[in-house]
């Protein structure tokens, strides 16, 4: 009766148990519209953004062998997903794929804060076209597996064109998925798809980041005068204060659109903003700006005025323009589909301009020092004389040298004596 009675009862059990509904399955991620593209790197981390189709809650993983780890955003499903990465190891590559997606990318972590490299950073700007050429700069850029990238606007013909922005993305994928990118905006839009895409949420277009041993201010140069090379009050201030307090062996660079040293056109009246000039002189007696990327001029335009070395870096796809090669303070022009490839390893800064088949347009060293980074500081002989030494070509190696050598040493070859440069500069 007993054994009876157990049956019964677990008969009873089975049958409630079987009563129980099962949870409802988890609903696939909507499929990716845009993306993924790399934002906001940080000692530690990094931001993965991308659009979906509908909305939803974005999750990714990552690691450094296998996508083992999973970082998912919070509150309510949305198409615009941004999700940061943590607890990254500094200068480590890492893999990565958006859950829903069966494609893995990978990344370089930021290195450590005022680490000295070796980094490699691309800048380019004004894609524009629609006739592939934007296609070819975007491929040629993205065989230099540089960290970082620094555009300096015109991104898109027309700011509020969705079409435009999709095309753009799918040209920029190879790039985009290895490298996160800063940008400089085009047009003052706080609720356009510039902001949309690259800015930091509810953050003006203005900002600045730290890479290892390099510090770069973005200006918003539509800030205060949509028409010209403008900056508001609030923009000068804080581009000032943003200086204050840098470690003097800092690199400083200054990323914006339509800038304040770019000479005329051959044929036109297109020049540079006083008021924006004005502030980066005055920013420049806080700290040494060692270098100004600005776009908003379709060619690649090199020179140096009041002691500040500028780049006119636009020839990233738009219709190609003439440059006025006699225009005062420029020392190389070239009118050519291109982009910028620059080394930093400790005080040693190394600039490069390359068409799309990987030929040199122009080089140029804008600082350097006596002992490279990576080599460890020793006593020279005595009456022995210090030997020049050339930056090393900054390659995929990993961080390492002495922090005994000497950046306060370090000097610019470009820039703070209006000079134009070193004999081995090579305009073509």
């Amino acid at each position: 009766m007993f054994a009876a009675a157990s049956l019964r009862a677990l008969g009873l059990t089975l049958a409630l148990a079987g009563c129980e509904t099962p949870p409802a399955p988890q609903a696939p991620p909507p499929p990716i519209a845009t993306g993924p593209w790399l934002l906001e790197p940080a000692p530690g981390r990094i931001t993965v953004a991308w659009t979906t189709q509908k909305a939803g809650v974005g999750r990714v993983w990552y690691g450094t062998a296998e996508p083992d780890r999973l970082a998912s955003e919070t509150g309510a499903p949305v198409v615009d997903h941004r999700v940061v990465l943590g607890a990254l190891q500094p200068s480590t590559q890492y893999r990565y794929r958006i859950e829903g997606s069966a494609g893995t990318a990978w990344f370089e972590s930021p290195p450590r804060p005022g680490g000295e490299g070796p980094i490699r950073a691309v800048v380019y700007g004004d894609n524009r076209g629609s006739n592939g050429d934007h296609a070819l700069v975007a491929r040629a850029a993205a065989s230099e597996r540089a960290q970082l990238l620094l555009h300096t606007g015109g991104m898109v013909p027309a700011g509020g064109d969705e079409a435009l922005w999709r095309a753009w993305f799918q040209e920029e994928r190879d790039l985009l998925a290895h490298a996160p990118i800063l940008a400089a905006a085009t047009a003052a839009d706080p609720d356009g798809p510039f902001a949309r895409y690259f800015q930091r949420r509810g953050m003006p277009a203005y900002a600045s980041l730290d890479y290892g041993p390099v510090h770069v201010c973005v200006l918003d140069s539509s800030d205060g005068a949509p028409q010209e090379s403008g900056i508001s009050d609030a923009q000068r201030a804080w581009f000032e204060e943003d200086l204050r307090g840098l470690p003097r062996e800092r690199h400083v660079w200054v990323l914006v659109h339509r800038g304040a040293f770019a000479p005329a056109l051959k044929t036109g009246t297109q020049g540079g903003g006083d008021a924006l000039k004005a502030a980066i002189k005055a920013a420049a007696q806080i700290h040494p700006v060692e270098a100004v990327f600005e776009g908003g001029a379709h060619f690649y335009r090199r020179g140096t005025t009041d002691g500040i070395a500028w780049f006119v870096i636009g020839a990233g796809g738009a219709p190609l323009e003439e440059p006025d090669r006699s225009a005062a303070g420029a020392q190389a022009a070239a009118r050519a589909l291109s982009f910028a490839s620059v080394a930093v390893c400790g005080c040693h800064t190394s600039l490069a301009v390359k068409d799309i088949a990987g030929r040199v347009l122009d080089s140029v060293k804008l600082s350097g020092c006596e002992i490279p980074c990576g080599t460890e500081a020793a006593s020279p002989p005595p009456q022995a004389p210090a030997a020049a030494v050339e930056p090393p070509d900054a390659g995929p190696s990993a961080t390492g040298g002495s922090r005994r050598h000497s950046r306060r040493r370090r000097r610019s070859i470009m820039g703070l004596d209006g000079g134009a440069g070193p004999a081995e500069n090579r305009p073509r």
